[in-house]
């Protein structure tokens, strides 16, 4: 098959050898992405060639196209990847894996009055493509885009054939680089600590995990776990607000930040013989930072176990932190403990009033609202300081 595209398309199969082996660079080496595509155009003599991510929070890095004027790139993003259009639409109908001509695919009279076309596509020398979908995950779709600008040749159907043998090695590229991505995400500058790493979508489905997270996730006591792919607790309670957490870390949209996320403790049953409670901090990830192409919005999940014991000097450290009083220390110390308001009060001994007062100046000095706010933060210290 290769030496009759060869033959049709005047190229050499070197050339063919060294385009691939280019994608697979990329694959591991993401800032080679440009490069790879831009192999890609030269090998089909196109105008113009763009890999591109379809789908929610889009963004300047879901389009990679290296010769593009750069005033045309922003305006994509800001006027064209909000909103359904010719392309996106024919694409979203089309079969993954399978190359076609844009102009039979949608018709050249329906492409050439559409607004893309007469905006985008035109002013740029795009005159017919060849495209493919690579892949979709979720509510998000890869595809490769090679144009011929209006003096050239119409792509024929042996470069057609050709873009169907390339394709598959393009669609592995991309899809080695999200996970290379990912990966990227958890050995970031947190995981030299002994915290549990995960990065999760919307779903809570687990996109990649550290060796810390396995070893949680395989503890039948530690009331975290997996099913089916899927972050659960063995609480429904729980849950929501682990879900709630995710949901608002992960909810980006054009131009806006995410949500902060938020801290959760999961406390072991009365069953467990040697408990500890998961202190888990969740936060957003858009990705921005990982030079690699553009992934969905996740969120990191970081897990501690946490000891009931409070380690030495423990009032005095959130005293510094927060500005506390030393009684106001030794009541939030107290509640970080497991202790109850009540209970707190006797141990300090004083009245059930007075704890109150201290606790609503520990509310407002630590930023938190609730007892289980300020508990969860409290855990999350503790977990940085020695034993």
């Amino acid at each position: 098959m290769m030496n009759r595209i060869s033959s049709a398309m005047q190229v050499q199969e070197s050339s063919v050898v060294a385009c691939v082996g280019s994608l697979y660079q990329a694959a591991y080496d993401p800032v080679s992405w440009p490069d790879a595509i831009e192999s890609l155009r030269e090998l089909f003599n196109g105008s113009k060639a763009c890999l591109v991510r379809t789908g929610p929070e889009r963004g300047p890095g879901d389009l990679i196209a290296p010769n593009n004027d750069p005033a045309f790139q922003d305006r994509y993003i800001a006027e064209f990847a909000g909103e359904p259009n010719i392309v996106e639409s024919a694409i979203a109908r089309a079969p993954v894996g399978t190359a076609y001509s844009d102009l039979d695919f949608i018709g050249r009279e329906t492409l050439r009055t559409s607004r893309l076309w007469n905006e985008w596509m035109a002013p740029q020398d795009m005159y017919g493509g060849l495209t493919c979908k690579l892949i979709t995950s979720r509510q998000s779709s890869w595809f490769f885009d090679v144009q011929r600008g209006r003096n050239q040749t119409a792509f024929d159907a042996a470069e057609l054939e050709l873009l169907n043998m390339v394709s598959p090695h393009l669609a592995r590229a991309v899809e080695i680089g999200r996970q290379a991505g990912l990966a990227k995400l958890v050995s970031s500058s947190l995981s030299h600590l002994p915290f549990a790493v995960l990065a999760v979508d919307a779903q809570l489905r687990v996109l990649a995990r550290n060796e810390a997270a396995e070893q949680i996730l395989s503890d039948q006591d530690a009331g975290l776990f997996l099913r089916r792919g899927v972050l659960m607790t063995a609480d429904p309670r729980y849950d929501a607000r682990l879900r709630q957490l995710v949901a608002e870390s992960c909810a980006a949209r054009a131009n806006a930040l995410p949500g902060l996320g938020g801290d959760l403790l999961i406390a072991p049953g009365p069953e467990v013989n040697d408990p500890a409670t998961l202190a888990i901090s969740i936060g957003p990830s858009m990705g921005h930072d990982i030079p690699s192409i553009a992934l969905e919005p996740c969120a990191v999940v970081i897990v501690r176990r946490i000891s009931q014991d409070m380690p030495s000097g423990f009032a005095e450290t959130i005293a510094r932190l927060f500005d506390l009083t030393p009684q106001e220390a030794r009541v939030a110390a107290n509640l970080a403990g497991g202790h109850p308001l009540k209970e707190t009060a006797d141990r300090i001994g004083i009245r059930m009033s007075t704890a109150r007062s201290h606790l609503i100046r520990v509310f407002y000095k630590t930023g938190t609202s609730q007892q289980s706010q300020l508990v969860a933060m409290l855990k999350n210290v503790q977990a940085t300081l020695p034993r």
